[in-house]
């Protein structure tokens, strides 16, 4: 019998996968708005258009997919911030080790937003938000707040009904990114989608460090 898992294999399962998340979902992001028309070279106005919100959705959606199936067997597969809080409020993750699975996520996120301006450049990346989210047009302080902490419940939602012990086996990476692309597909016009508070934090990090 194998034995469990121990403490740093699962900050560095966290740190992997959230570092994924970010270099494939925050970097399709930054990629699209670089590529499309020239916008991110002359910066003028050119919002996306729905199709390619659905690529940058699916894009988040399979990284979700493939880091859950990746790590989930190490360290639970959380890469988020907000899904390791609430599983510790509820009594399915001990609070001992919260500090460390957040750390290992901001950490995480912080690479992968540097992975995406190695990928890039720095100036193109820059140019493109570097994946950062932010308000939509409309969009004030309140109904941002409003708007995230829908999309997170319904993210948390999700994982709590996919680890009960009556949920169908083996769905649970595809039940969770599916989940993360449809909120994407209608929280991301308002405020760009975060829903994680690794994976903003990442890129504002890293956008701010390059003179964003």
């Amino acid at each position: 019998m194998a034995a469990p898992p121990t403490t740093p294999q699962k900050l560095g399962a966290e740190f992997l996968g959230t570092a994924f998340l970010v270099y494939i979902g925050a970097g399709s992001a930054a990629a699209t708005h670089f590529f499309m028309d020239g916008s991110a070279l002359t910066k003028t106005p050119n919002p996306f258009s729905g199709a390619q919100l659905a690529a940058i959705s699916f894009a988040f959606m399979f990284a979700v997919v493939g880091a859950v199936y990746a790590i989930g067997h190490i360290s639970g597969g959380h890469i988020n911030p907000a899904v390791t809080l609430a599983l510790a409020v509820r009594g399915h993750f001990p609070w001992r080790e919260v500090p460390g699975y957040m750390a290992a996520q901001v950490a995480g996120a912080v690479a992968g937003a540097a992975a995406i301006y190695l990928t890039i450049g720095k100036a193109a990346t820059v140019a493109a938000g570097g994946g950062v989210t932010s308000y939509g047009g409309t969009t004030n302080f309140g109904q941002g707040l409003a708007i995230e902490a829908i999309g997170t419940f319904i993210l948390v939602f999700v994982v709590f009904g996919v680890i009960d012990h009556r949920a169908v086996p083996g769905w649970a990476p595809m039940a969770i990114g599916g989940i993360v692309f449809a909120i994407i597909m209608i929280v991301g016009a308002g405020t760009g989608a975060a829903i994680n508070q690794a994976r903003y934090l990442g890129a504002v990090f890293m956008f701010k460090a390059f003179g964003g």
